[in-house]
């Protein structure tokens, strides 16, 4: 989760079925039926944040794209 402008957004990441759920005026994440963007990780590393969503500050953007990475390549993934 983030902060932006005064307004919250997060991001849940779905490792079961390989979707990222965006969220904005985010509260807890309890219901994945309140997302507002559903994005495939091939779609996040293709076209960044979804329009409706805010961008995260540089270090919360990289962590999400290290998850997502790792999410889609995961024997390619080596952590530093």
């Amino acid at each position: 989760m983030w902060g932006v402008d005064g307004e919250v957004y997060g991001l849940s990441i779905d490792t079961e079925t390989k979707k990222l759920r965006w969220f904005a005026n985010a509260g807890c994440l309890c219901d994945w039926d309140d997302s507002e963007v559903d994005q495939t990780p091939v779609q996040f590393l293709e076209r960044g944040v979804p329009g409706r969503i805010a961008e995260p500050d540089t270090e919360t953007l990289h962590e999400i794209r290290r998850a997502v990475v790792a999410l889609v390549h995961p024997r390619d993934f080596v952590e530093n």
